[in-house]
Parts: C-alpha cells; structure tokens; sequence
C-alpha cells in the first residue's frame, strides 16, 4: 500500500515523500479493517465521531468544526469525512443547545455500496487501479449543497483521489450513459478533454 503510484497518462510520478505515503497506507488499512463485515459490533459501517458544525461552515468548507469536544477540524475536513460516513443530525438552537437528535441514519446504504463495486468496479479516476475494497463513496454534488444520495450521484474513489477531487483541480461528473467521467485541470491536459478509467474495464 505504500509504494509509489505508477506514473499516469500526463507522465507524472508519485508526488508523496516516503513518509506521506506510508502515512496513506496506513489509513487504507485503518479503512479496510474498520469497514470489514465481520468485525464485531460494526457490519461494515465506519466509526462514528460526533462533528459539530454550523450549516453555513459545512456548504462552504470555511471556518472550523468542533471534533467529539477534544479537538477541532477544519470545515473542510469535516466536509470531506461527510461523503462517507454515518449521519447522526443534531438541532440546535441560537445558543447552542440541542432541541432535537435524529436517528442514526447511513447516507450510503450497503446495497448502494454493492451496487457502485459493481458498476465502477475500483476508483473511478483515471489510471487508477485501486479495487473497491480501498475506496470511498464521494457525493459528486455534495449532500451539504443539496446532492442526493442515488447511484447518478456517487462514484468509487480511493482516499488519495478522493482528496484530489476536493482539494485539487479535477472535476468530476456523471455522464449520460450512467458512468462517472473526469476532466483534468488544464495544466495537465490544456484542451481538457474527459476521461474515464479504462483500467478498471479492462
């Protein structure tokens, strides 16, 4: 899980250090045994963590959110653990106190999760060749921004491509035919012509 990605279409090379690397491998695994179905007490499902964040700061990913009350992340963060995780809504009002907590609720139910192995087969990106078990289920329009929760809207995508997508300068979108295309930044390709990962279909 550590060694360097193969160079991709556009000739770049890994850019992670050796430790960035070994750091993201160490998460993969952390992933795969949390999501395992046969660990006790989970089924499958993530750890939950409580996150507090006010509903402006999760749209725009600006300003901070309050981690299980020990700790704080970015808006940021806390947007992008959101695309895969379970869901527990907390209402509360002007000075902060809780009226009302919803019930637990999973914004990707297992037979959607089953569904997207299925039809992307691995991460989505192109030159990918991570298989489904060592990606995460991203909303292509956020679910803070109004996105829904359907298969036309998730796509398969590995924690380093994941962060890509949020952080970086690739989009991403559903074509007509159902699958998930990509268009890189115009650095990379300066016709920015759409791509899809033809690794995973091979």
């Amino acid at each position: 899980y550590a060694k360097p990605r193969p160079t991709d279409e556009f000739g770049q090379a890994d850019p992670r250090s050796k430790a960035e690397r070994q750091g993201d491998a160490w998460a993969e695994l952390l992933d795969l045994a949390i999501a395992c179905p046969d660990q006790p007490g989970t089924s499958g499902y993530r750890t939950l963590v409580h996150v507090t964040i006010g509903l402006e700061e999760l749209k725009s990913g600006i300003g901070k959110a309050c981690l299980d009350f020990v700790g704080t992340m970015t808006a940021r963060e806390a947007r992008m653990a959101a695309c895969d995780c379970l869901m527990l809504p907390v209402v509360m009002n002007a000075p902060g106190e809780p009226l009302d907590v919803g019930r637990l609720r999973r914004f990707v139910t297992p037979g959607q999760r089953r569904a997207l192995n299925i039809r992307d087969r691995g991460c989505a990106l192109p030159g990918c060749h991570r298989r489904p078990e060592n990606c995460h289920v991203p909303h292509i329009h956020h679910w803070a921004d109004g996105g829904p929760t359907d298969l036309r809207n998730l796509t398969l995508l590995c924690g380093f491509h994941h962060r890509l997508i949020h952080h970086g300068d690739w989009q991403v979108r559903m074509a007509a035919d159902g699958l998930p295309e990509f268009i890189p930044p115009q650095y990379l390709d300066p016709l920015q012509r759409i791509r899809r990962n033809t690794l995973q279909r091979a």
